[in-house]
């Protein structure tokens, strides 16, 4: 299962299908974790630094980082000081 059909599940779990309400799911790591652990190699989002093209949200050292990647190459890279804030960026 890829990584927005993996959230669009959680949100029907847990939210009740409301994705108005998908900051809630990233009020603390539970949800980034799962992702990040159930990551397919051909999958468009990414959560951990790879050379692979697509969107990605990563940690680092000063909170976290959304960025597209095209041919090896970041473009459109913002910083966030918190997960919630990156995850309901790059999922909006």
């Amino acid at each position: 299962m890829y990584t927005l059909e993996r959230l669009q599940t959680i949100v029907q779990d847990r939210l009740g299908g409301d994705m108005s309400r998908l900051a809630e799911l990233f009020q603390d790591r539970e949800v980034f974790d799962l992702l990040k652990a159930k990551e397919q190699p051909a999958d468009w989002y990414h959560f951990e630094h790879k050379t692979l093209d697509g969107e990605y949200l990563v940690e680092t050292p000063s909170g976290f980082q959304v960025y597209q990647q095209d041919r090896g190459v970041r473009c459109s890279v913002r910083d966030f000081g918190t997960l919630q804030e990156a995850a309901c960026t790059l999922f909006a």
